[in-house]
């Protein structure tokens, strides 16, 4: 030992050099009882006030070889550390200490029992010295590692901090739990050991689960902390600067959870994640969903972003049935850019742990809920029975029978009096069932981009013969190739044949393959011929497909060439143009008072399957300042541009494929007619007067495309209405004659002229019981049940009750 001391001398060398040397290899391949005595040596001399570098490196380098010492050692080591703490130098007592934990422990657990106690005593009124007198500076972490050693009769909940409400509920719920005091004080030290990183590692994920199974029911005391994080409410934090600072003042600020709990709560998803509790899965949905909520007002901050980022890696690593659809029905809730990555990476690792594609694993893993092939499942209810049907086109009825085959539409009182929970159950199936669905239409309304083929077979079992997905795609239609044919129509239940535009039966080609069929590959004849047959048979398909707006290159388009201005010069609402854009698959950026150097804001999509990159413009209004968020509350849309990804070059319109140009400018239109000021039926009571005549101007001008089908729709079903005796379609409008006025209803904004002299009649919402029973072939265009439904009240507007609507009415 003292010939690799003088070989190190006084430099400060790194351990791998040091390693290398022969005299340091000699010390550290010696007998082990030969390290464990210079071992000896060494923390003593490393104690001393005045110690050499070489004896730095060597305690670093020794420490960390696998030695042993006897009882009586390690308590002469224990004693000079405590002694040396309290004394002389608490953080070189404490620095010795972190560095001999292994052999600490390695040498615990080989002492005799009788020996054990000795050193745990030893142990415990040394850890009494960091907790009580604070005089051994110790990294938490090793502390933790101590502890662990020490056996305790009592539970410890300092390490949950009671000042925020899941604090005080969570120490509740830890002490209520009925487990052995030992067993869960170990599991509770591990909880509330600070993390390294923001990932828990293997390591963490496996000791968690070990301490768990000395626990009665630890699944259980992890739901019931997350189901406590749930409840808890949101509190407030005082900082007072009053007495601290020039001009200090008082703040308080909204709060739902302080530090150190966040920590313990972000490791309580974790621990579900390592105990693959498949029934914490809707917690921690829910927790993510309540954490990534703003609080505190203009400038406030998501309630727990930490806590929120954990929720979707633990989902996915829980890995049950229930993981993808949570995952699926999280990221249609949020719209937090961070979030919404975090959930993309939980899904690519399920697929990757099934070995799938994304895409694949998304239509692989989609939930059966105990359906059986025909979508059906009957649930026993006290002596009554719930029928769970997935219906065609997708929709969920539930039906109720008795045992002599009584019927009801409703849950019976009897049912749910006699079985509560059986009752409950069923909407809970119900429910689910619905999340399923919503996530396999957004999934299959992603496919026309993705312009994927399957072998027939592949598309039987994977679409067709699942009760879920069947139920979908028997509705919508795909596209059949054989060779050099091509079929085109709605697939039967078998998937053996299939109608066609006109309703006539197509059989299959054999070995064909399959698409999703989209309007933009089809003529124009074909597309009018499909709405027809919609149209006439009340066919209505579970997401705007053939009723699909489409987008072609203009004129103007051609003359610009890299760019279109087509979308250009709108007047958007910036915060709910940014939660839309997130839940179609754009990325945008903020446009925000402190960036006061930003030229404009863009928002992103990249489209994979072509190597695309859409860039959407817009500009702040600078002059409205915000008033509920940091983002200017108005902006002015500018360019659509398109680029290559590989290399980043700028595409011309001209030659985007003609799938990638209408799907994108599709979404483009739907962000401006959404959030549009024009589409706020109030606006022209705000006193901005500047943006009367934009707000005309869309509120009454030119359709749009999404209007011009709506119109289409409307032509259709009109006559079939029991006011259509009352109604005129034109160009722009749906005249409806009432006892009262005459009212222009336009189509692509809802907005009201009545006679004489196009006076403007402002209808908020209104909805009439007859529009919920009118068939429509699509359910996505809220717009077109709006216009109808205020064609119902005018219809009738001598029975109108609203003082608001009449006082417009009956104005000279």
């Amino acid at each position: 030992m003292k010939a690799a001391q003088d070989a190190i001398g006084d430099r400060s060398i790194a351990e791998p050099q040091a390693r290398t040397m022969p005299e340091v290899v000699r010390l550290l391949d010696a007998p082990e009882e030969t390290r464990a005595a210079a071992l000896l040596i060494l923390v003593e001399e490393r104690l001393a006030p005045k110690w050499r570098m070489g004896t730095y490196t060597l305690f670093s380098l020794l420490a960390r070889r696998r030695i042993v010492l006897s009882p009586p050692d390690l308590l002469h080591v224990l004693h000079q550390i405590a002694t040396i703490a309290v004394a002389k130098d608490p953080w070189r007592a404490g620095s010795v200490l972190e560095t001999v934990v292994p052999v600490i422990e390695r040498s615990v657990a080989a002492a005799s029992a009788e020996d054990q106690a000795q050193v745990k005593a030893a142990l415990a009124d040394l850890l009494r010295t960091v907790q009580t007198r604070n005089t051994l500076r110790v990294k938490p972490s090793a502390a933790q590692r101590l502890r662990g050693l020490v056996e305790t009769a009592t539970l410890d909940l300092d390490a949950i901090k009671p000042d925020d409400a899941f604090g005080t509920a969570a120490r509740a719920v830890v002490e209520s739990s009925g487990e052995a005091p030992e067993a869960l004080g170990a599991f509770l030290s591990h909880l509330t050991t600070p993390a390294k990183s923001g990932k828990p590692s293997a390591k963490w994920l496996a000791q968690a689960d070990s301490l768990a199974g000395a626990l009665g029911d630890a699944r259980g005391l992890i739901r019931s902390l997350l189901q406590a994080a749930l409840d808890a409410g949101d509190g407030t934090v005082v900082y007072d600067y009053t007495d601290s600072m020039p001009h200090g003042q008082r703040i308080e600020m909204a709060r739902y959870i302080g530090p150190e709990n966040e920590a313990f709560l972000r490791n309580c998803v974790w621990a579900a994640a390592a105990l693959r509790d498949a029934d914490a899965i809707p917690l921690l949905r829910a927790l993510a969903q309540k954490c990534i909520v703003v609080i505190g007002g203009q400038f406030g901050n998501p309630r727990s972003l930490t806590v929120a980022l954990a929720c979707p890696g633990a989902i996915a690593a829980i890995g049950a049935l229930g993981s993808l659809t949570a995952l699926q029905g999280l990221q249609r809730a949020v719209r937090h850019g961070s979030l919404l990555r975090e959930i993309g990476k939980a899904i690519d690792t399920l697929a990757s742990g099934a070995s799938l594609s994304r895409s694949e694993l998304l239509e692989t893993a989609v939930e059966l809920h105990d359906l059986d092939g025909t979508g059906r499942r009957e649930i026993a209810v006290g002596d009554w029975s719930a029928i769970i049907q997935v219906e065609t086109g997708g929709g969920v009825a539930v039906s109720w029978r008795d045992s002599t085959g009584r019927t009801s539409a409703s849950a019976p009182k009897a049912a749910r009096d006699s079985d509560t929970e059986g009752a409950k159950a069923v909407s809970a199936a119900a429910k689910a069932i619905r999340d399923t669905i919503a996530a396999e239409r957004a999934r299959l309304d992603r496919l026309f981009l993705e312009r994927r083929r399957w072998p027939i077979d592949v598309w039987r079992e994977r679409y067709l013969d699942h009760p879920i997905t069947g139920a979908l795609a028997r509705a919508l239609v795909w596209r059949f190739r054989s060779g050099d044919d091509t079929v085109d129509g709605i697939p039967d239940a078998t998937g053996s044949s299939l109608s066609d535009a006109h309703g006539r039966v197509v059989p299959i080609p054999p070995g064909a393959e399959v698409e999703l069929w989209h309007p933009i590959t089809a003529t124009e004849d074909e597309v009018r011929t499909w709405r027809a047959r919609l149209l006439g048979e009340r066919l209505q398909q579970p997401l705007k497909q053939v009723f699909r707006e489409l987008y072609t290159v203009t004129p103007a388009e051609l003359e610009t060439r890299s760019y279109s201005n087509r979308f250009a010069s709108h007047i958007i609402r910036q915060v709910q143009a940014r939660a839309l854009m997130k839940g179609r698959g754009w990325a945008p950026v903020a446009v925000a008072w402190w960036d006061d150097g930003i030229d404009h804001g863009v928002a992103r999509r990249t489209i994979e399957p072509h190597g695309i990159r859409v860039e959407f413009f817009f500009d702040p209004i600078v002059d409205i300042p915000p008033t509920s968020s940091d983002l200017y509350p108005y902006c002015t849309t500018d360019q659509v541009r398109f680029f290559e990804i590989a290399n980043d070059r700028a595409i011309e319109v001209a030659d985007v494929p003609p799938l990638v140009f209408t799907e994108a400018m599709r979404d483009v239109d739907l962000f401006v007619g959404v959030t549009t000021i024009g589409a706020d039926p109030q606006w022209l009571d705000r006193g901005e007067r500047r943006f009367d005549t934009y707000w005309h101007q869309w509120g009454f001008g030119d359709l749009t495309q999404p209007a011009k089908v709506r119109r289409e729709v409307i032509a259709s079903v009109l006559p079939a209405l029991k006011i259509a005796d009352r109604c005129t379609l034109s160009d722009r409008y749906l005249e409806v004659r009432g006892d009262l006025r005459t009212y222009k209803i336009h189509l692509g904004s809802s907005n009201i002229l009545m006679s004489p002299a196009d006076r403007y009649l402002c209808i908020v919402a209104a909805r009439h019981p007859a529009d919920d029973r009118l068939f429509l072939p699509f359910d996505d265009d809220p717009m077109l049940s709006l216009v109808l439904s205020k064609a119902f009240l005018l219809a009738n507007d001598k029975a109108i009750k609203d003082e608001s609507i009449l006082r417009q009415i009956r104005a000279s």
